[in-house]
């Protein structure tokens, strides 16, 4: 199969008909103000890589900009992808529990996922969804959204 100029396509007529999660960035998609509400808004929308296809929805971050402790996971599960919110499955259970035994109330953590979109495998539909672990280049394709929900970031 050729490519490019061998297949007798410009580069810029190529980068044009690029589909958005073919570029694996979600920087497009991430806006420069609107605070947590305003990512969280706009994450809906994105295509930055093609996880987007399968999973049901975005699952962005929660909690408040002010909070003590911010804590980043590896994606979202698919209890998470469900119902839309991070750390809501087993493994929110068990954090919840950790916490509290830690003297720190849940509620004083914001919550998230490097990677916004659930990826999994699954034999047959209507099976049961199993994790599978996001590639390198999906994780970086969602970096923007991570660094934008960094306290530092001046967004939130």
């Amino acid at each position: 199969m050729l490519a490019g100029r061998e297949a007798g396509y410009s580069a810029s007529v190529s980068t044009r008909t690029t589909a958005p999660e073919d570029r694996y960035t979600a920087q497009p998609f991430v806006p420069e103000r609107g605070g947590l509400s305003g990512l969280r808004e706009a994450a809906a929308g994105c295509r930055g890589c093609p996880l987007h296809r399968d999973a049901t929805q975005t699952v962005f971050g929660a909690g408040s900009a002010d909070a003590r402790v911010m804590l980043v996971g590896e994606q979202p599960g698919d209890q998470e992808d469900r119902q839309g919110r991070p750390f809501v499955g087993p493994a929110g259970r068990l954090l919840d529990k950790a916490l509290t035994e830690a003297g720190i109330d849940p509620g004083d953590a914001y919550v998230t996922n490097a990677v916004k979109h659930y990826k999994f495998t699954q034999a047959e539909p209507r099976k049961r969804r199993i994790h599978k672990a996001p590639t390198l280049r999906e994780a970086a394709a969602c970096g923007p959204w991570l660094a934008a929900e960094l306290p530092s970031s001046g967004r939130n």
